[in-house]
């Protein structure tokens, strides 16, 4: 629920766009565990004298929470439009015994579940629609969120094998001086080299075929052993779940 707030927010300013408030009601969150253990506990409610809107949050999901506030948000548009002011009691069985009220309901039923679905869906587009920097090229690439997302898979992967070093890794930031060829990319076990190699040792090193090259990675792929490799694309993507 800490995201909630931001969310509730954007779903105010949407639907004040559309229906053009005189006044943007007061939002409250509240918790109540022993209401949220009734099965037909409160959800929310709106008061239309202090014009405020009350949502019980406890046990429930934020996507639920919010289409009660677009309920509410209608209500609230009734009382500007001065439906409300003639408006009985709200006691058990009202929506069913006055016509009036009954109306009320009816149109918050629909504008709400309405407005909170072009809501939803205008959220889900523009997250479709995102921008994502691609770090391996100058500039800002522009990628769909589904490339993006391959392309940090296929990197993870990389890094889970040993294939390449991680962002900010002391590879990258040279903190430390290793020899590649003879890295076992099964384990990712790296060899620790001397800080500085004589001229020899330098031939002899650029004479041995580099382990990154294209033969050296398809040999230890031919290699990997099947189990191994769906328990690293397993964690790989428990991993991904996280950062959603």
């Amino acid at each position: 629920m800490n995201n909630i707030r931001t969310y509730a927010d954007d779903l105010l300013q949407f639907f004040h766009q559309r229906y053009k408030l005189q006044n943007k009601p007061s939002i409250f969150f509240t918790q109540d565990k022993q209401n949220s253990m009734k099965p037909f506990g409160k959800t929310a409610y709106y008061d239309p004298v202090a014009q405020s809107i009350t949502i019980y949050t406890t046990g429930r999901h934020v996507k639920d929470c919010l289409r009660s506030l677009a309920h509410e948000l209608v209500h609230h548009l009734q009382n500007e439009r001065g439906d409300l002011d003639s408006m009985g009691s709200t006691g058990p069985g009202y929506a069913q015994k006055d016509p009036h009220m009954r109306e009320m309901e009816r149109e918050a039923y629909e504008k709400g579940n309405m407005v909170f679905r072009d809501f939803e869906d205008t959220i889900k587009k523009q997250l479709g629609e995102t921008n994502y920097k691609d770090k391996d090229t100058k500039g800002e690439q522009k990628m769909s969120y589904k490339n993006w997302r391959s392309k940090e898979f296929g990197e993870m992967l990389m890094d889970k094998w040993g294939y390449k070093p991680k962002e900010k890794s002391f590879l990258n930031e040279g903190m430390g001086t290793y020899d590649l060829s003879n890295a076992d990319y099964k384990t990712a076990q790296l060899e620790e080299a001397p800080e500085e190699l004589d001229e020899e040792e330098k031939e002899d090193t650029l004479a041995e075929d580099h382990p990154m090259s294209a033969e050296a990675r398809e040999a230890v792929l031919e290699d990997l052993d099947e189990v191994a490799l769906r328990d690293a694309v397993r964690d790989i993507l428990a991993e991904m779940s996280k950062d959603n």
